[in-house]
């Protein structure tokens, strides 16, 4: 993501943003509807993006950002689209290398993810019969694939 900022019309500043979106981002999301993954009429395209941040120097904006104001954002170019229909569409996003069994920590490490957002993904797979519980060790749950 790119951020402009603007003041008077005029350009003051541009930048890129450091905050990088990733595939395994869309769990966030599919967390508040896991049930619908796996129905037959469900499909999910995310599209990978680059996009600009239109702001406007104008006072009026939230104390965080000092005042100013996000005015509009623009697509820049689609990197990559993605269709989710099937079950193995969303076990491909599992990493290669993960044991039979895993834990939500184990998942995390090897997928590059914070373990909160790994947590979110394993609940949605859970919840359409892709990963299943085998044990409970302590605090942390052992998953695997189903065959």
């Amino acid at each position: 993501m790119d951020y402009t900022c603007y003041k008077r019309n005029k350009v003051v500043s541009k930048r890129k943003s450091s905050k990088k979106g990733r595939l395994k981002d869309v769990f966030r999301e599919l967390v508040m509807i896991p049930e619908m993954i796996c129905n037959e009429n469900f499909s999910l395209e995310v599209l990978l993006i680059d996009e600009e941040e239109v702001r406007s120097d104008d006072g009026k904006g939230s104390w965080r950002r000092k005042g100013i104001s996000i005015k509009d954002r623009r697509l820049l170019k689609v990197n990559s689209r993605i269709l989710l229909q099937k079950k193995a569409d969303y076990i491909k996003m599992l990493p290669v290398g993960l044991n039979q069994t895993f834990t939500n920590k184990e998942l995390a490490i090897l997928a590059k993810i914070p373990v909160r957002t790994a947590g979110q993904m394993t609940y949605c797979l859970r919840k359409n019969n892709i990963i299943q519980i085998v044990e409970k060790d302590r605090r942390e749950l052992r998953f695997r694939k189903v065959d």
